[in-house]
């Protein structure tokens, strides 16, 4: 199991963007990780696994993936193959190119004992030992920077003061920085430094956990204490309150928007999550998602369809019927009213937050982390 520490590669751009976001969050709540992370985390681990034991993706088909900490079980399926193999291809090719033959598949190394530092997804050392790798996989579809990650340049430095791993760098003349992205176009994304960088971070890192000021900005968009943290709600409010009246105003606004959209969906989040423990919050409620309709039979609705003469091409597109809803604006612009009621059922998908004045009734709800899931994705 992996072992989290306060200061972590995951965090480390957090950190010095923002030095006091760990003591803003103690006795929070954990909250459980969206779909997107658990599909993430699953393939994390059978690229551990196929590298370890020098076999391939579909070797670990039918594996159980079970997210720590949660009864949360997702089965490794033959449909997850082909993503995990861009990033299996693409990481041999790498340590090809760069002749890497020393490889620590998910070294455990720390800057500061039981304080900083976390696993490495792969960290490689060439057969002349002057170039050394340090590796991370990303199965998103957002891209990310390599150069100068604060994530990767926490694990270097984790890894040259530490005992297990610090004399591979006795010969290192360049360290490469490598995001393995098999959802991104081109999927590798390289970046070269040297030991001189390693320090120059290494002084900030340090610095950085000795402070314990706040400073909002776009490391907070995981930041745990976000829906909690007055200075990030006082900046939301100044950007709240800013007079777009001539263009550098408008440049102003227009580049807070993302940061604030992602700081607002926190808070929703957040709302849910502490209500559906049971913490009362003014103004919310819990409430069933908005139902919508989908076929229970499709075969049969175009059989009923086709007997009332209306030709299969008019509620088709390609390789799929059109959803109930589409199918009545069809019917309706074509002034037909057949009743659809023994195809189709309509439903909700879950639960979400809502308004006291939704006219939604509020429900109790019993799955937190599923619905949770559910919301972040």
């Amino acid at each position: 199991m992996a072992i989290h520490l306060p200061y972590g590669g995951s965090s480390a751009h957090r950190t010095i963007g923002c030095p006091g976001w760990l003591k803003k969050s103690e006795n929070l709540p954990p909250r459980p990780a969206g779909a997107a992370a658990i599909e993430g985390s699953m393939h994390h681990q059978v690229m551990e696994h196929a590298i370890r034991a020098t076999l391939t993706p579909e070797d670990f088909i039918g594996m159980v993936y079970a997210e720590p900490g949660t009864d949360f079980t997702r089965i490794y399926e033959a449909s997850d193959v082909d993503l995990t193999n861009i990033a299996f291809h693409a990481t041999h090719r790498l340590l090809d190119d760069l002749d890497i033959d020393i490889i620590e598949v998910e070294p455990f190394v720390q800057l500061v004992p039981g304080v900083a530092g976390g696993s490495i997804d792969l960290l490689g050392l060439s057969s002349d030992e002057t170039t050394l790798l340090i590796a991370d996989y990303k199965f998103g579809s957002a891209p990310v920077s390599v150069e100068g990650s604060p994530n990767l340049a926490l694990y270097a430095i984790s890894a040259r003061h530490d005992s297990f791993t610090s004399d591979l760098f006795d010969k290192v003349e360049r360290i490469v920085f490598a995001v393995i992205q098999p959802r991104v176009k081109g999927v590798v994304t390289l970046w070269e430094t040297n030991t001189v960088f390693l320090e120059l971070f290494e002084t900030r890192f340090r610095a950085a956990m000795d402070r314990d000021y706040l400073s909002p900005g776009s490391h907070c968009q995981w930041c745990p204490a976000a829906p909690f943290c007055d200075t990030k709600r006082a900046s939301v409010m100044a950007a709240n309150l800013l007079g777009v009246k001539d263009q550098d105003q408008l440049n102003a606004a227009a580049a807070m928007v993302e940061e604030v959209e992602t700081w607002v969906k926190a808070v929703k989040e957040e709302i849910y999550l502490q209500m559906t423990r049971g913490v009362p919050v003014k103004g919310w409620k819990v409430v069933q998602k908005r139902p919508t309709t989908k076929w229970t039979d499709e075969a049969g609705a175009r059989a009923f369809l086709k007997s009332k003469r209306i030709a299969a091409k008019s509620i088709t597109k390609p390789a799929a019927t059109l959803t109930p809803k589409q199918v009545a604006e069809v019917l309706r612009k074509r002034g037909h009213a057949y009743d659809l009621s023994n195809f189709i059922v309509s439903e909700s998908s879950g639960t979400t937050i809502a308004t006291l004045d939704d006219p939604r009734d509020a429900v109790i709800v019993g799955d937190v982390q599923g619905e949770l899931r559910d919301m972040m994705k």
